[in-house]
């Protein structure tokens, strides 16, 4: 980000420092978080070079933690040697869901018209009742 910042220089683009410290502290990925809440809550003032040699440093602490990842076991698993040609559990089978049925059209003969009562269709359907 520096070389960007001096590249506008050349241009004759004066960044103002405040806006080119910013512009670098939102560069960084979020685990330089904790130093961006705390370059900003204590108002530090810094060169461009003194500001890199701090990221440098807090990258340096940050690499000499030790994270500590808990792993646990499955409740399934044992120790000691597994016994060849037994199982233990038999496989888990796919579950469709179940698929409702889909109501099947009833026979266009018992469809009643509510327009005349005649069977044989719906009133959506019925010629008399388009035509009127």
């Amino acid at each position: 980000m520096i070389g960007l910042i001096e590249r506008l220089l050349n241009f004759d683009l004066v960044i103002p420092h405040e806006l080119s410290t910013n512009i670098i502290l939102l560069s960084l990925p979020s685990s330089f978080e904790n130093f961006v809440v705390n370059f900003n809550m204590n108002k530090l003032e810094a060169t461009l070079e003194e500001l890199v040699n701090m990221l440098v440093n807090y990258e340096a602490t940050m690499k000499k933690e030790n994270f500590i990842f808990l792993v646990g076991s499955s409740s399934g698993s044992k120790k000691g040697p597994k016994k060849k040609g037994k199982k233990c559990s038999a496989p888990m089978k796919k579950i469709k869901p179940n698929k409702k049925a889909r109501p099947t059209k009833p026979n266009q003969l018992q469809h009643v018209c509510f327009h005349y009562n005649k069977p044989g269709h719906w009133r959506h359907n019925c010629k008399e009742y388009l035509a009127h």
